[in-house]
């Protein structure tokens, strides 16, 4: 069996269609969307249509449940201020139906693999879908996260970094982000968002097990157009946020 995770596109259609080709070519059994799929991005209901067409699980991320219902608050910085007005657009670009297809993302999927394991699927966490944890989350909290769920393999986003990661006898795995992959975890005001378009593959036989942690380059400069034709607000800015500094 092999899996393919895929997680935080954030309305990038050249990034997911990046990813798409390339996961062509290596014949996966099934894919699982980890959440936050259309907000953020110049593309939200290209995204929406291609995951939908895909039919695969999809998990529902913090930005995904923020689209159904958009709760506005006072910002004091102007990164999140910029962000909101982009949300709200992309919140505003949907049909009625692909509003229902947004309801039906899961909070986590628990996914059968071979020999009796499973993979459980979630967002931030299995109990927050705005949780962070990273490679140097202490023990005691993934306790704490994965409290009352059971699963062989852990999987999840919201972090836009990539992670492979021993948990006790188990895997935590972070594919990273499509449509935003991020060029260093701190500080926060320094982060740009890079053009690698970042997946994982997971290949369970009998005799083979392994986690791939793929970065594949998608093209930038078409993505910057798409921003520009979109009519998204903050357009120039949010180029910028792509230019290294």
């Amino acid at each position: 069996m092999r899996l393919a995770l895929i997680a935080d596109i954030h309305g990038n259609m050249t990034a997911l269609e990046t990813v798409l080709s390339d996961l062509h070519k290596r014949s996966v059994d099934q894919i699982i969307c980890l959440g936050d799929v259309t907000a953020g991005g110049a593309q939200p209901r290209e995204v929406l249509r291609s995951i939908q067409k895909l039919g695969c699980p999809v998990i529902m991320g913090n930005n995904d449940a923020w689209q159904i219902n958009p709760r506005l608050t006072i910002k004091d910085n102007l990164i999140d201020a910029h962000n909101q007005d982009i949300n709200l657009w992309c919140s505003q670009q949907y049909t009625e139906s692909e509003k229902d297809f947004l309801r039906t993302f899961q909070a986590t999927v628990n996914y059968p693999l071979p020999g009796g394991k499973n993979l459980l699927c979630y967002h931030g966490s299995p109990r927050s879908f705005r949780q962070f944890l990273n490679p140097i989350t202490p023990n005691e909290t993934l306790d704490e996260a994965f409290a009352g769920y059971t699963a062989d393999i852990f999987a999840g986003g919201h972090t836009h970094f990539q992670m492979f990661r021993r948990y006790r006898d188990k895997l935590v795995i972070n594919p990273g982000s499509v449509g935003m992959a991020l060029n260093r975890a701190f500080p926060l005001d320094e982060t740009r968002y890079t053009p690698w378009a970042e997946y994982a593959i997971l290949t369970l036989e009998q005799d083979e097990e392994g986690v791939e942690l793929r970065r594949i380059p998608f093209n930038l400069q078409a993505y910057h157009q798409a921003i520009l034709a979109s009519g998204l607000p903050h357009a120039e800015w949010l180029i910028d946020e792509w230019t290294p500094r």
